[in-house]
Formats: C-alpha cells, structure tokens, sequence
C-alpha cells in the first residue's frame, strides 16, 4: 500500500514540473528565422523571408533603398516581404532589424550585389585579378567576384571543382561543385596564351570541366546552376565540355534559397530555377550510381522547379546510369528547347535512356538525334510522362533499345501526355515490347504524326510500330501525310489507297527517303504548308520547319528528318 501511494506521489509531483515548464515555455516570446542573410541581385526586385514569432514583430531598415512591404506582422508564421531599388554602384549591404520587445531582436544583413559588370579572364592555374588575359585569374575566384551580366572568359585546359557547394557538408569531397549562382556567361575556347582581340577557337583549345578529383573521387555534380530566375538575365555557357560528375546518394540533399539540390541527380550539371542557355556544350561521360546510397536521376543533365534550359550545337552523349531512372538529360517542371542537338549512346537501369521529360515539363526538339540510346524499363529514346508535352520537329529518333517488356522504343508517352511529331523520323529502335516505334499507355496521351516517318522499328509480335496499351487504344492518334510501319495516311488522316511504305528498301543507311515510287518522297508536306502549319502553335514553331535537319530546303512532298 505505501509502496503505491509513494508511485502516486512521484508521478504526481512529475507531472507538476512538467506543467510548471510548460506554463513557462508559453509565456516566453520566441523569434526564429530561416536565415541569417540575404543576397539579392543589382536590379530592382522583391525578396521574403520567412519567421516564425509567438508574438507580433515589428521590421524596420535603416537604408532606403530597401522598402518593406509592411512593418508589423502578427504572431505566427510569416513572410517578411522587401524590395530593392536598382544598383549602379558598388556592393552594398543593409540590415533588416525585426523586434518583438526590448530584449527579443534579430538582424538580418541584406546584400546588394555591385551594379557594375566586370569582364574576367581565366585560366586553370590563374593568380592574377582577372581583369586582363595577361593578369588572369582562376574560375572559383571569378565566379564569386562576378556580377549578374558579367563575361567569363576561359582559356584552354581542364577545370576541377574547388569549392564546397553553399552550405554543403566541407567534410564531404564530392560536395565540391563549379557553382555558378548568378546570371553570368562562360565562355571558353580561347588559346593559353590568348591577347587581348583573340577570338575563342573552340576545335583547336578545350576546355574542360571535369569532375573527377585528383584523389580519384568524383563530384556529384561537375557543374550546378544555382541561380535565380530573371526575366532579364540567364546562365550561358559556351565552348565548353562537362564530364566526370557521379549523380548518387538521392537520399539527401543540399538546401539553397529554399531549393533542395539532391546529391543524387545530374552528374554532369544540377540547375534549378534558372533560365539557362547551353551553345557548342559537351556533357559527357557523367555517371549516375548506387555508390553512395539511393541510386542516382539522370546522368548527363537533370534541370528542375522550373528551370528554362535552351540548346543549340549541343552533345549530351555517353552518360551512364547504372543503377537507376535517365541516362542523357531529364526536364522535371522546367522546360527544354533544343536546335541541332544531340543525345546519342546514354544508357539508364531502369527509364528514359536518351530524354526524360517528367513531371509536367514541356520539351521542343529542333534538328536533333536521339540514337543509340538504351535502358531496361519504359521510353528508350524519349520518355513523357504525367502531365509532359513535346514537339519534335525534324529530329532523328533511331536505333534506341530497351530489354523490358515494357515497350517504348523511340517516343513513349505514359500518363497524360502530348506529343507532335512533325517531320521527323523515327526508325531502327528495338524493343522487347510493344511499340518500337512509338508507344502510349496510362489514361489520355494524345499523339500527332505530321509529315512524319514512323517504320522499320523491332517490337513484340503481336505489336506494331505505333501501338498503345489497351487503355488508350481509343484515343485514336492524329496521323497526316505520314508513314506509320507501312501504311500511308493522307491530308484527311485517312489511309492512301495501294501506298505501300517498306522500310527495309525505302530508307537508306542515312535514313534518307529513297527509291522510286517511294509514298515518303511524294505524299508529305510542301514547306509553305509547314510554314502554315507552324503559325498554328503558341508559341509558332521555329523557321528551321522550311529545311530538314540538316537545313537541307526541303523538297515538295518530302517526310521525314533528311532530304539527302
């Protein structure tokens, strides 16, 4: 009996501490902050943080050339709203003061990026100011001195990553990374001993970023854009080629400006948020593994949370996923336009050997080839998926190949998606599946072929070069002036009659339409209807509609990628 009433007691004396601590935990004013300071850019613009308080706050700045959206907010979570007026001089800082009482306050430092544009000149072992060929500096120090507009100038040779990625983990080796974090232009190709007026020469003098360290490990990720988006500004990269990245350890990630970066997707580059611009680039022989945890997403590229990537004269080759989802490039809730571009011989375990569109990313392809490509699960090639929608206009999609029986060997599109195809050829792609050719499954996907070659793919028996799964065999595709395996469709979507396509006798070796009484030589679109045709989209299709993928002037009748 004593011994129960001596637990009673205890219990109850326990429970009076705990409500005593409680009592004093909600009487005491707290003020926590997400971040310590804010870097904002030289342009007019509006920035938020956000605070949580258990009391109001009231938000003061001693400069003005900040403005506050208001001074006083209530308790509870809150995003203290800013903005900036334009700076045409030098750096600059101020500080946001937010105050509850007397003794509960926090500053917050805003700094203001110069509004001038300096020009810098690199080389791999520069130690100069970067302010001339002859006092060249090196990239990492020209990365953080640049401004938003600035040029950087690069030299030939071979880049290594030197600095932690922001708030990586220093201690981590492959959380070195080529970060560019503002809307600045690289442009390489110059000679070592380049004066001042030379032009880059990008054939003769490489230059290289390369993520393999020199203690053998590699980086997650050789170059990440961690910049904001700006509707006045963007990242360019020219000349340049970007390799040795291993995308892995998708388990954790680094969080910038909000975002998180994951460890484990894009070897080669990581952008997020940023309107980024990719001429005469290389990514290649970037890998994505398991090495280090949950295996990596897209060993070549992989752009996200709406990041605005443009190609032209591009090579996203080779790059290797053995262990997980997209080899080449992968677009999720961005947007991706290419022109003469490539994405040749990636390979993924698992989707999307070539291209990964997914979720809601919206791709244009113009003059580029997706060949060679290979991976075991669902779209070899090109590979849309929930809520994704591309147009491909005189692209070459051929022998991509996929050992699942899942199909999709050239284009797939799986859970609502949209594709055009216009002028293109799709030929050679083998699968063990349905659908060498194209292929669509998962509630509404919607499919045009317009001027188009879609034949000569390897599939399962029962299947067909363009072929759906039993849930979207209704969805009856839009098929004009184009060859599906060997029937030949009209102006009306109809099928012409005695037309016969043969693959194996109308292509040659450079999928170029030939023989005679050949239907993809004479049953296609005159170029003023591809014109007309173009002026239908929003936004209007490219010019390059007029030429093949090799602007070739496109011949009256012609379908498909090449004209010779």
């Amino acid at each position: 009996m004593k011994k129960s009433l001596y637990i009673f007691m205890a219990l109850f004396l326990a429970l009076g501490i705990q409500s005593c601590k409680k009592d004093k935990v909600e009487s005491e004013q707290r003020l926590l902050v997400n971040q310590d300071y804010v870097e904002v850019g030289s342009r007019a613009d509006t920035y938020q943080l956000e605070v949580l308080a258990n009391a109001e706050i009231k938000v003061s700045s001693e400069m003005d050339w900040i403005k506050l959206d208001t001074t006083v907010y209530p308790k509870g979570k809150n995003r203290i709203k800013f903005s900036v007026s334009k700076n045409s001089d030098d750096e600059r800082s101020a500080t946001l003061l937010l105050r509850v009482n007397d003794n509960l306050s926090q500053e917050i430092l805003i700094l203001q990026e110069s509004g001038k544009v300096p020009v810098f000149y690199v080389t791999p072992k520069g130690t100069g100011d970067g302010s001339s060929w002859s006092t060249a500096t090196d990239l990492s120090l020209a990365l953080e001195k640049a401004t938003t507009g600035s040029t950087i100038f690069l030299a030939e040779g071979t880049y290594v990553p030197t600095k932690t990625i922001r708030n990586g983990d220093v201690n981590e080796e492959s959380d070195k990374t080529i970060e560019i974090s503002k809307n600045v232009s690289l442009v390489g190709g110059y000679a070592s001993n380049a004066k001042p007026g030379d032009l880059p020469d990008p054939t003769r003098y490489k230059t290289i970023f390369d993520g393999k360290l020199s203690t053998g490990k590699s980086v997650f990720h050789t170059v990440t854009v961690t910049a904001t988006l700006d509707p006045e500004n963007g990242v360019s990269l020219e000349n340049i080629s970007i390799k040795g990245g291993n995308a892995t350890d998708r388990s954790s990630s680094t969080t910038i400006d909000n975002v998180k970066f994951s460890r484990g997707q894009g070897g080669g580059m990581l952008i997020a948020a940023a309107k980024v611009s990719l001429k005469n680039v290389d990514v290649v022989e970037n890998k994505a593994t398991a090495d280090k945890g949950t295996a990596g997403f897209a060993a070549g590229i992989y752009a996200f949370s709406g990041a605005q990537l443009i190609l032209e004269n591009c090579r996203i080759n080779n790059n290797i996923n053995s262990g997980n989802n997209g080899g080449g490039l992968w677009v999720a809730d961005g947007s991706l336009t290419a022109f003469e571009s490539q994405f040749n011989n990636n390979s993924a375990k698992g989707t999307a050997g070539g291209v990964h569109a997914y979720p809601n990313a919206e791709i244009r392809l113009y003059n580029c080839e997706v060949i060679g490509n290979s991976n075991t699960s669902y779209g070899a090639g090109i590979y849309l998926r929930e809520g994704s929608k591309g147009i491909f206009v005189n692209c070459l999609l051929a022998e991509n190949s996929s050992t699942s029986a899942n199909g999709g060997g050239g284009l797939m599109l799986y859970d609502n998606c949209k594709a055009d195809v216009i002028s293109t050829t799709i030929t050679g792609n083998h699968v063990v599946g349905p659908g060498g050719g194209i292929y669509r499954r998962s509630n509404v996907n919607n499919l045009t072929l317009i001027n188009s070659i879609v034949s000569g793919n390897t599939q399962a028996g029962s299947s067909t070069d363009v072929d759906a799964y039993s849930d979207n065999t209704s969805i009856i595709p839009l098929i004009l002036h184009s060859v599906a395996a060997k029937s030949v469709y009209g102006s009306d979507g109809t099928l012409i009659p005695q037309a016969s396509f043969e693959p194996s006798t109308m292509l040659n070796q450079a999928y170029v339409p030939v023989g005679n009484d050949n239907p993809a030589m004479s049953d296609g679109l005159a170029f003023s209807a591809l014109l007309e045709l173009a002026k239908k989209y929003n936004p209007v299709l490219d010019a390059r509609m007029q030429y093949d993928m090799n602007n070739n002037p496109r011949s009256s009748g012609w379908m498909g990628a090449k004209v010779k």
